[in-house]
């Protein structure tokens, strides 16, 4: 795949709202990501040649702070336009749900898959009877065991074309400001299909004392005979980084800030369905306020 021929395209950085995409990559009469840009390039008229790729591919329901869609267009459009005429033509067509926050012109042969890292924010205390009470210290130890090269086949869809080996250089603790646990973050060159959702549903596995680390830690050394510990919701995964050679580091955003509320110490159904759908707010404002900054 690389090296190969040099050409020039613009990067666009792209946000979106999960709920709304039937995942980022083009699909047959489905919503999603790319289909939605492929269709405004056809509006513009810029179609001729055009060629949209897409930096990571994520599930229907999951949402991006940050994702990337090389675009390059027909090389008499590429002189005239810039950075600036390209956000604001394809800005103003865009859907609520999508936003194009960032444009860079780049001159590479360097595919814009191959990204130097991933990072991923998933919120655990999304998942349906997650135990407030967590032992920190065995979440940590999870964390510590995920990370490093490890055969990840137990913890993703099955995917023949894809070697089930990937290195997580960072799996840590996300923490509200009280310390109590959001979720975790993890960070990798590439991962496999569902993967953040599958170790994220191991992990609560063991947090409701439903499994074990040691039964974490035999997954990774003999994925064939592991125990499938589910997957986990799409809605409570988010794309937060990508570091890529060819964009620019002032794109990456440190983990968010924002305050954001424990779950519910009651176990009515009704008090956990009210206070997930403020988590989910929550996302939502943690995304708009993120791409809003990037324009002001």
């Amino acid at each position: 795949m690389w090296p190969g021929p040099e050409a020039e395209s613009f990067v666009l950085a792209v946000g979106y709202h999960g709920a709304a995409y039937s995942g980022s990559q083009i699909q047959p009469d489905m919503p999603t990501v790319q289909g939605e840009i492929k269709d405004i390039i056809e509006e513009l008229n810029w179609s001729e040649n055009a060629k949209i790729r897409l930096s990571s591919r994520t599930d229907a329901g999951v949402s991006a702070r940050m994702n990337l869609i090389d675009l390059e267009l027909e090389q008499s459009l590429m002189k005239n336009l810039d950075e600036s005429r390209i956000i604001r033509a394809i800005g103003d067509r865009l859907s609520p749900q999508l936003c194009v926050w960032g444009v860079f012109r780049r001159k590479s042969s360097l595919p814009i898959r191959l990204a130097a890292s991933r990072t991923y924010l998933y919120r655990l205390d999304m998942i349906h009877g997650w135990k407030n009470d967590s032992d920190q210290n065995i979440l940590e130890e999870i964390c510590s065991i995920f990370s490093g090269k490890h055969d990840f086949s137990a913890f993703s869809r099955p995917d023949p074309e894809r070697l089930p080996i990937r290195t997580v250089d960072e799996c840590a603790l996300w923490r509200r400001e009280d310390g109590g646990i959001i979720g975790f973050k993890v960070t990798a060159e590439s991962f496999l299909w569902n993967q953040v959702r599958r170790m994220a549903s191991a992990i609560n596995a063991v947090n409701s004392s439903n499994s074990s680390i040691d039964e974490i830690v035999d997954a990774l050394r003999n994925p064939g005979r592991a125990r499938d510990l589910g997957r986990a919701p799409a809605d409570a995964l988010l794309l937060w980084n990508i570091q890529h050679r060819d964009t620019p580091l002032s794109w990456i955003a440190p983990l968010p800030e924002l305050s954001f509320h424990a779950p519910p110490l009651s176990s009515d159904p009704r008090s956990i369905a009210r206070w997930r759908a403020t988590a989910l707010s929550e996302i939502h404002t943690l995304l708009e306020s993120d791409w809003t900054s990037r324009f002001t």
